[in-house]
């Protein structure tokens, strides 16, 4: 019930037609994350997301973990990369050592 309440907040405060654009930072690099961001990009036009990982480079184990054989499993790696392009990664950065949750807040809406 929070959840649906905090989806109309969200959907009224930061509407395509505002003057200030929906922040976001998705913590973890991953599929979930490639997601997350795809979703909030076309859901919220003009939104600026930023994800962050621990490792230097995203895709989590899409990128690393997948065998050279499991071809439509890696495929996703273009879908992510096209992401990408439309918003930020920043690697090499730990929640909770290289930056933390509350500097976080202070920086993102969500």
């Amino acid at each position: 019930m929070a959840i649906s309440g905090s989806r109309k907040f969200l959907s009224r405060s930061f509407s395509t037609l505002s003057p200030h654009p929906l922040r976001v930072c998705i913590v973890g690099s991953r599929a979930d994350g490639f997601y997350t961001a795809e979703k909030l990009l076309k859901t919220h036009q003009g939104s600026q997301v930023d994800i962050i990982d621990r490792l230097p480079t995203p895709f989590g184990l899409v990128r690393s973990g997948v065998a050279l054989d499991h071809l439509e499993t890696k495929n996703v790696i273009n879908q992510f990369s096209r992401v990408a392009q439309r918003c930020m990664f920043l690697g090499n950065i730990t929640l909770g050592s290289s930056i933390s949750l509350a500097e976080l807040r202070e920086l993102y809406h969500v």
